[in-house]
């Protein structure tokens, strides 16, 4: 079951972006985060702290976790959306990640799922995100799951990582 993440959660969460970046260093990185810089524990603390984060499990080991809210960073406004919504009625999906000892089992697809029925539930119109222009496997996923792809734009994402973002979008 995905919940709502909870402060326990956070050494798993923080484990989790660990795991990554260390599969990342050794086999070539998709995301282009950054360790020590995004994600980071403050951003797991964060998202807890602020009842954004979500967590699921699996035999007790944390499988995926992602930050759920209405924040559109900065540079969400210089792209060109098709769906125009304001910030309420959009729902943004931020730092979902699966560990690597977990991928191959759909969970990202889960999580997306989950996502819609959350934003469904809020009464939001639009599903907005963004990754990195070299993850193409995210990128095919959001596709696969009807995501639209709205643009890219080069940014100090999260006012700590220069990187080039695509953008994709979701109508409700």
């Amino acid at each position: 079951m995905i919940r709502k993440a909870t402060a326990a959660d956070t050494d798993a969460i923080e484990a989790s972006y660990n795991e990554l970046f260390e599969h990342e260093r050794r086999n070539g990185s998709l995301t282009q985060w950054i360790q020590g810089l995004y994600p980071t524990r403050a951003t797991a603390e964060g998202g807890v702290e602020r009842g954004e984060m979500y967590v699921y499990y699996i035999d007790d080991k944390l499988a995926a976790s992602m930050i759920l809210n209405s924040h559109q960073p900065a540079e969400y406004y210089d792209i060109p959306w098709v769906y125009d919504a304001s910030d309420e009625e959009v729902i943004v999906i931020h730092t979902l990640c699966v560990p690597p000892s977990m991928s191959g089992r759909g969970l990202g697809t889960l999580m997306v799922g989950f996502a819609t029925g959350f934003a469904l539930g809020a009464g939001k119109r639009v599903m907005r995100l963004d990754t990195n222009i070299q993850n193409l496997p995210a990128q095919r996923l959001y596709q696969k799951l009807g995501y639209r792809l709205a643009g890219s734009h080069h940014s100090l994402h999260e006012g700590v990582l220069d990187t080039t973002l695509v953008y994709l979008e979701y109508l409700l």
